[in-house]
């Protein structure tokens, strides 16, 4: 991984001197696998990540800004009761190992000062998260580790914290000889196969490589390189990489690397089963039409019930209670049709049960015609809101929640729960290379605001013709054929026709659309719009400006 004993020496090193004497104020977990915490350090209030998932763990100072909980966990709860109000006494790393260790000097329930101790390993899968008391007893952690998984190494409760196998068994990086490079992250701490390969290129390149890492570890820059489709970092320059590089300051330079890789990992984790849901009812919706159009298919051939009960009128002379079954002649094609009949009845009975059963299946063509209409509804529906799920940030996916809980299709939470502050829906803004504002929704409640009642009735609507999408508005009251073939495109790409080609796309004056009555969000009725043909590019990206 990128991320190893050398990255994170300057890390800690950094954090060691922006974070001394800081004072913890808010503990989130922002996600299964991540920390943030909020620390007031040298006048200025700063945001520190720790993440141990997976595939990027790491320890960074970080400006973005993370979602966070409706409500904390119970481990949060925990974090918060030992660490808020803490100061940060000595940050550091062990020796060059991926093994963070922050101190805290924080106060007991009885007011006594009490140290804590909270450590970062930063190791692929087995990456954690781990609070202890002063002794090294073990508060709590991110990933609990009980007897039954591991026997050598417990993290739970209560047990002693004791560092992973091979600390401290590796040479230290500095002291490498030249005839190792190869296998020099076996031997030596803080090595990754990323950099041995960098070492590696450049000896290959009769450089002196003996300066390498020292001056590596007095970096406060990351690199970002490219190479072959590719990307990676370190904090020296990449040259064995063939691609593009560009340097960052430390921690802003891990925020560009890591920010789509977290949003997009997190959004998996906050809204799997809101994926799984809308999954479910659409493969539901879907049996239940192919069903009703069986139904449908039987009821319209049940003309051969009311011939029945009429031919059994014709012979009630002939039908005797206790009979099963009679043959007479049906007198529309000349020929003999047998037909059943309930033992327990007379002639006249069964003829009138024969009407019955026929007038019912007239009764039900109706009824299951409206059903289908009404299950087609419903799959176009989900449809559309996993199409939007394809494009959802965390922030969209916890409206389309809201959406359906709205609408009765998922249970809401207990009012106590929801104390977030309503906020007007989180749409896409880009600006056009003449400055005009187009709006994109990824959800239908942000479609339905904006289009209803954030855009001005002159401004102007797009839409693909007759599939999910997003609502697309242009901020003009004349948009010319740039703007036009502007948001056409991003209607197109975010739709369900974003591989196609030739998308057809309706667009029209804001004042033109009505709401479809009795309809989901985001239906609309459109009158004197016209269309456009195109085909998608997401290259149009590169060349407007998200704001």
């Amino acid at each position: 991984m990128s991320f190893d004993g050398i990255v994170t020496k300057c890390v800690i090193k950094h954090l060691a001197q922006d974070l001394y004497g800081g004072k913890v104020n808010k503990i989130y977990q922002v996600s299964k696998y991540e920390l943030l915490v909020l620390i007031r350090a040298n006048y200025k209030n700063v945001k520190l990540l720790l993440s141990c998932h997976p595939n990027n763990a790491r320890i960074n100072l970080t400006n973005e800004d993370y979602p966070t909980p409706l409500t904390p966990s119970q481990l949060t709860m925990t974090f918060r009761k030992h660490l808020e109000g803490a100061f940060i006494r000595e940050v550091k790393q062990l020796d060059y190992e991926r093994i963070c260790e922050i101190a805290f000097l924080g106060r007991n329930e009885l007011g006594d000062d009490v140290t804590y101790r909270l450590i970062i390993e930063i190791m692929g899968k087995h990456s954690n998260i781990v609070l202890l008391k002063h002794d090294g007893t073990i508060i709590d952690a991110l990933k609990r580790i009980s007897p039954a998984i591991s026997t050598v190494r417990i993290i739970q409760p209560g047990f002693q914290y004791s560092y992973p196998r091979l600390f401290n068994e590796k040479k230290n990086p500095l002291e490498f000889k030249k005839d190792a490079y190869e296998k020099m992250y076996l031997d030596y701490a803080g090595l990754s196969p990323l950099l041995c390969r960098e070492l590696c290129f450049r000896e290959s390149m009769k450089e002196d490589v003996s300066q390498i890492i020292p001056q590596a570890l007095e970096s406060d820059t990351l690199y970002l390189s490219k190479h072959e489709g590719k990307e990676d970092y370190h904090v020296m320059p990449l040259t064995h990489f063939s691609g593009e590089t560009k340097s960052f300051p430390l921690f802003e330079g891990l925020d560009v690397f890591y920010k789509e890789k977290d949003e997009n990992d997190r959004i998996k984790q906050q809204t799997s089963d809101l994926s799984h849901f809308l999954k479910a009812e659409l493969t539901k919706n879907q049996s239940k039409l192919s069903k009703l159009e069986q139904e449908l298919f039987d009821s319209t051939n049940s003309d051969d019930l009311k011939l029945k009960g009429e031919l059994l009128y014709s012979n009630l002379h002939l039908i005797e209670k206790g009979m099963a079954c009679i043959t007479v002649d049906n007198y529309y094609d000349n020929t003999k049709l047998t037909i059943e009949l309930d033992a327990r009845l007379d002639g006249k009975n069964n003829a009138k049960k024969y009407f019955q059963r026929y007038q019912k299946a007239k009764n039900a063509i109706r009824y299951l015609n409206e059903q289908i209409a009404l299950t087609k509804e419903e799959i176009d529906y989900f449809d559309t809101l996993l199409e939007q799920m394809n494009h959802a940030g965390f922030y969209d996916a916890l409206e389309m929640k809201e959406e359906l809980e709205n609408l009765g299709y998922i249970k809401k939470k207990k009012a106590k729960e929801q104390k977030r502050k309503k906020q007007s829906p989180h749409f896409d803004t880009f600006i056009a290379k003449d400055n005009t504002l187009i709006y994109v929704g990824k959800n239908n409640l942000q479609n339905d605001y904006l289009t209803f009642k954030f855009a001005k009735r002159q401004h102007y609507w797009f839409h693909v013709k007759d599939m999910p999408g997003s609502h697309v508005i242009v901020a003009c009251d004349n948009p010319d054929e740039y703007l036009i073939r502007l948001a056409a495109n991003l209607a197109a790409l975010y739709s369900k026709a974003r591989n196609s080609s030739s998308v057809p796309v309706n667009y029209t004056k804001i004042q033109s659309l009505k709401k479809a009555p009795g309809s989901h969000l985001g239906k609309v009725i459109l009158s004197h719009y016209k269309t456009i043909y195109i085909d998608p590019n997401k290259a149009i990206l590169n060349q407007i400006e998200k704001k």
